[in-house]
This record gives structure tokens, sequence and C-alpha cells, in this order.
């Protein structure tokens, strides 16, 4: 082993799970050191006075500090460029990132620009026995095998290290960290690169390794769209997503949902996993769970040894039959709760309703307002029913329904199913009263299927009358020429042109013509 030997970690400070990951990185160059060695974290941004105190006391003796607010933003271009630069000024011989999608492929950048070797996805760096050299843990055929990597004399030595194996090094006040400040040209750093915008988006699931239920998916899946699926289950379910190699290195999913030797141990009540065979990369890290349900195709899967109840089918058509029966029995509980809440008679047990749509909207990661669109209301009309100070007409629970996608036919009772209609023949008699509605189907009050001639003036924009209504809409262009904005969409329609649509999308009609435009305008609902 070297005697003086100089150890980079590069710091990635973009969310709670990176800033985990860079502390345990950090604890790895610790272990490494063994006499005199020095271990410097490397930050690149902007303003990072707060970010700096995410990393004092643990374990760098130094930081690195490029400051700049060409730099807010993580770059791989610029970033690559000023690494590299730094490397060569410096000549440190162990140069560390986090695998993550950015850290992967900086460091691969980086590699490359230097001429030297990288070790990826390491769950661990130790000498061997003549602390001479260097050697990497890494996963090869698809985790069935630990490769031992080691470097060539080309410094310095490269390497991505994984989450879930490494420990996380303890805040250790008493730790002096030298901080240094360089200063950088970055015009002397030209990019080929224009961002235009960036939004973040706020992390919305709880740690993986915490959660109660988890519902988990393989290469089985086939594709997004599968993988998208199995979120709508967890979602329904209020469980975390989980994810083998397979997966994530289809990018299905981010490293964050990885489970498994090089990825996260979880122990959930309940584990719901879909289209994984069941490789030793992936069981080592779901042994712990307490009940395990596997679905697979294949009879023989290995992932059948470790279940407590094994489903031999198709992942892809068994999955939108399994989320139909959650919705089922969710709306079914659902109306019951309603029911206790507005008959005295009704026994009432447990969770309240109000309790209930709460539970239901963090489990689905909404937010009030979000559920207050699907429903036609408002963010403190939802406040209220969660917080049992409001009872809603059981109209919401028809809005509630075809927010599920679900039929909710068979859970209303005919007292219900009135009232329903009462609020459709409402809404139908509200339209026909103003002078811009005339309708086409007299007497159809009480009926699923209407229709509407629609006039709007000249290069003005239409009034809507009773705006929310759940179902189809589908607009003929009889006069003029109209301007629909449709969610985030502009559609221009001239006359004999038609567009159909669900009618909760939001949607707005203008007149873009100098005269009247008239609109035959059907409406469905269920």
């Amino acid at each position: 082993m070297m005697k003086s030997l100089e150890i980079w970690v590069f710091g990635d400070y973009r969310h709670t799970s990176h800033i985990r990951l860079t502390r345990q990185i950090l604890n790895q160059a610790n272990d490494l050191c063994q006499g005199e060695c020095r271990v410097t974290l490397i930050l690149f941004g902007y303003e990072l006075d707060r970010k700096v105190q995410e990393f004092e006391g643990y374990g760098a003796h130094r930081l690195l500090i490029v400051d700049h607010e060409e730099l807010a933003l993580f770059r791989s271009d610029l970033f690559t460029s000023l690494l590299c630069d730094l490397v060569r000024e410096h000549s440190p011989h162990l140069l560390l990132f986090g695998t993550s999608d950015f850290g992967t492929e900086l460091a691969s950048r980086v590699s490359k620009r230097l001429g030297v070797g990288l070790a990826a996805e390491c769950m661990g760096l130790v000498w061997d026995a003549k602390n001479e050299r260097l050697i990497a843990s890494s996963p090869a055929f698809g985790g069935q095998y630990l490769a031992q990597i080691t470097w060539s004399q080309h410094f310095p030595y490269l390497a991505t290290l994984s989450p879930g194996k490494l420990s996380e090094r303890s805040y250790d006040p008493s730790v002096r960290t030298e901080m240094i400040k360089v200063k950088k040209n970055l015009d002397l750093y030209p990019s080929k690169v224009r961002v235009i915008s960036s939004v973040y988006e706020p992390h919305q699931t709880f740690r993986l390794e915490e959660a109660r239920i988890v519902v988990a998916g393989g290469r089985g899946l086939k594709n997004l769209e599968g993988f998208n699926t199995l979120r709508e289950l967890a979602s329904l379910l209020g469980a975390e997503v989980g994810a083998t190699r397979p997966a994530v290195d289809a990018h299905w999913t981010s490293h964050d949902h990885l489970i498994g030797q090089t990825g996260k141990t979880i122990r959930p009540e309940l584990l719901i996993t879909c289209g994984a065979s069941g490789a030793i990369q992936y069981t080592a890290g779901i042994r712990e769970s307490k009940t395990v349900v596997a679905i697979n195709r294949d009879p023989h899967a290995p992932i059948f040894k470790m279940a407590d109840i094994g489903v031999v089918a198709d992942s892809s058509s068994f999955l939108p039959a399994l989320i139909s029966e959650v919705k089922t029995t969710l709306f079914k509980e659902i109306t019951e709760l309603y029911r206790a809440t507005v008959e005295p008679r009704v026994e009432k047990k447990g969770m309240t309703f109000g309790q209930r749509i709460k539970k239901l909207r963090e489990d689905q990661k909404m937010a009030l307002t979000e559920l207050a669109e699907k429903t036609g209301q408002t963010p403190e009309f939802i406040d209220q029913v969660e917080a049992d100070l409001l009872t809603p007409p059981v109209s919401f629970l028809l809005q509630l329904s075809n927010a599920l996608k679900i039929d909710p036919s068979s859970f209303l009772t005919e007292q219900e199913k009135a009232h329903i209609e009462g609020k459709r023949q409402e809404g139908f008699f509200k339209r026909t009263q103003n002078y811009s509605y005339r309708t086409l189907t007299p007497g159809a009050a009480d009926k699923h299927l209407r229709a509407f001639m629609v006039t709007i003036e000249p290069r003005q924009t239409h009034k809507m009358i009773e705006y929310k209504h759940p179902g189809e809409e589908f607009i003929f262009v009889y006069k003029g020429e109209l301007e629909l904005t449709l969610g985030g969409k502009v559609f221009h329609l001239k006359q004999g042109e038609t567009i159909h649509f669900d009618s909760e999308t939001k949607h707005k009609l203008r007149n873009i013509s100098d005269q009247r435009c008239e609109l035959l305008v059907t409406l469905y609902t269920p």
C-alpha cells in the first residue's frame, strides 16, 4: 500500500439518498486508510455553504469546493472538464463516485478523458493480503457471481460504489475539516449544452427499507407500460415500488428502487413480487419479508421456493385483474363508511369516512388540490371532508369512482342512484336556461346521453355552465372557427371538424373568428 494515499470522493447533495450515499463512500474511503492518508470531498455547485454542512464531521479531511452560478445544475459535460483539470493538478490516487445515473455517467466520462480504468457498481473496496493492491468487488453475470477487480498502475483508480451494502459513517463533531475554495474561470470550459429550464420534482416516496408493503417488479413485466401497471397496484395498496436489476437497467425506474445485493434490503409485512425469477442477487434483499406473494409464469422459477403464496401467471395479464379486484374492494369499503356517516343507525367501526379518504389520497401520493380537481371540488372542501367536518353529497362517490376508473353501479343503492340522477337533471336544466345552450334532446334531463347546440360570440371565450361532468364529450364545429384548450394542448378546429375527449380533462372554448361560432356538443355521463 502507498505510504501517502490521496482519496477523492465526488460529493452528490441533490437529495437525501445521494447525501447518505456520499457519506457511505466517505466511510469506505476512511476504512482504506492505513497509515498516512487524506480523504478529500469534491463539491461543485452554487451557494454551497448549507450543502457543506451536510458533510462536515463525516470523515472528509479536506473539502475542495468550486462555487459558481454556472454549476448550479448538475451537468455532466461541465463537471467532467472541471473534475479532470483538478485531477491533473492534484494527482489523487483514488477517485470514488456514487452509483446513480449522474454518478455513473460522470465516472465514465472522466475515465475516458483521463485514460484510466473504472470499476463499476462496486459493493466494496479492500486491500489484498499484502496490502499492496486495491481490489474491488463487483457483481457479474446478472449478480450470479462476485467479481474481484484490480487496476493497472495508471492513477487515479476510478470506482462507482453502490448503496445498500456500505455502512454510513456516524457524525463526529471532533473531526477537523480543511476547507479549500478553488477559483475557476468557467469561460474556459465551453459547453455545447444549453439548459432551457429545470424543474425540481419532489421526492414522494418513503424509504423503501422502512415500507410496510412493497410491490416489486422484474424483467417479466416486459416494458415500461407493464411496470407502470405495477405502480398503479402499489398506489392502490399504499405500497412502495421496488425493482430487480433488469428493471433498473431498462430505466423503468431509478436506482433508488433497486432491491438486492447491490441495492436495498427490505423488511415489509407484505411483499408482492411480479415477473422476477428469483436470482440470488435479488432474493438476498427480500429474505426478511414476512409474507411474500410471487407472480411468475414459470412454475419452476426459484422465487417460488421462498414465496408464501405463489401465482403461476403472466404478470402483464394477471396484474390488471388483480388491480380490478383491489379497486372493487376499495370502493366497497368507502361506500360502507359513507353510509355509516349519513345513516346514524349504521354501526361505525374503526376508520371514519374522512380518514379513509385521506388515506386513499396519501396512498396515491396526491395533494389536496389534485384530489379536489379529480372530484370537481375545492381543496378546502376536501380538507373538511378528511377532517370529518363535512359530509359530501353522494355524487362525490360518483366522482371518486371515476377517479379510480371503476363502475360504481353495483355499490350504490337505488336511493343513492336517484340522488345522482337528480344532480344530472339539475345540471341539464342549468344548461338549457342559458342562452348559449340550445338542447337538441328535449326531455333528456334524466338520460345519460344529451346533445346541445352551443353558441359563442365573436372573439369571446365560452362561459362554462356546470363545468365538471364525468364522462365523454364530442364537439362538432357547425359554423365558425374554434380554439379548444384541452389540458396543456391547444387545438384549432374549423367548420366541419370534430374532436372527442374525456369531459373531466380541463378544457376551454374560444371563438377565434369574427362571426358567431356554433358547435354541436354531445355529452355522455355514466
